[in-house]
C-alpha cells in the first residue's frame, strides 16, 4: 500500500466517523489506471446476503494534459451510507464504470472487493479500475495443415534387381 492511498484511507475513516449518523458507511476508494478514459457514472453494488444496494455517482475528472484528453480523477474515494439493515457480515462491493447513456465499456471496466459491514461504523473498501490488457497481435496467418505422407515403397522389391528387357 502505498503512502498516498495510506493517507487518503486514513483521512476518508476518520471523516467519516465524524459524520456518520449512526449507519453503517463504506469509504470507497477508487484507483484509476491512466488509460481509463472519462467515465460518466460508477455504479455501485453492495451484496450482503439478500439484501442488495446500489449507489450511482459521477466520479472526479481531470482536465486535459498535453495531447492525451480527459479522464477520470485516478485516485478518490467516496461515502456510501447503508441502509440500516445491513449487518456485521462480510459484503461484496462491485464498481461498474459506465459510459455516456450509462452504456458499459467494451470490454466491462469493472472491480470488486469484499469488506466486512461495521453497524454504525465505517469501513474502507478499495477497487483498482484499469482496462485490461490488449493482447498482442496475431503476426502470422494461419498455420496451413501438414502435407500428407508420401506412398511407402514395396519394401519386398528393395534390393532386388530390375526386370530387364527382352534381349535381341
Amino acid at each position: 500500500m502505498t503512502f498516498r492511498r495510506l493517507a487518503v484511507s486514513l483521512v476518508s475513516v476518520c471523516a467519516l466517523l465524524a459524520c456518520s449518523d449512526g449507519a453503517a458507511v463504506v469509504a470507497l476508494n477508487v484507483t484509476a489506471g491512466a488509460d481509463v478514459p472519462v467515465v460518466d457514472q460508477l455504479h455501485v453494488t453492495v451484496t450482503q446476503g439478500s439484501r442488495k444496494f446500489v449507489y450511482d455517482f459521477t466520479p472526479p475528472i481531470e482536465a486535459a494534459k498535453g495531447d492525451a484528453g480527459p479522464s477520470i480523477q485516478n485516485s478518490f474515494f467516496e461515502r456510501i451510507t447503508l441502509p440500516e439493515s445491513f449487518d456485521n457480515e462480510d459484503a461484496r462491493v462491485q464498481v461498474d464504470a459506465l459510459r455516456a447513456g450509462a452504456l458499459p465499456f467494451e470490454p466491462p471496466l469493472t472491480s470488486e472487493t469484499t469488506v466486512r459491514i461495521e453497524e454504525h461504523g465505517a469501513v474502507a473498501a478499495y477497487v483498482t479500475l484499469a482496462l485490461p490488457p490488449v493482447p498482442p497481435p496475431d503476426l502470422g496467418g494461419d498455420a496451413g495443415a501438414g502435407g500428407e505422407g508420401g506412398a511407402g515403397g514395396n519394401d519386398s522389391l528393395a534390393g532386388a534387381p530390375s526386370e530387364g528387357g527382352a534381349g535381341g
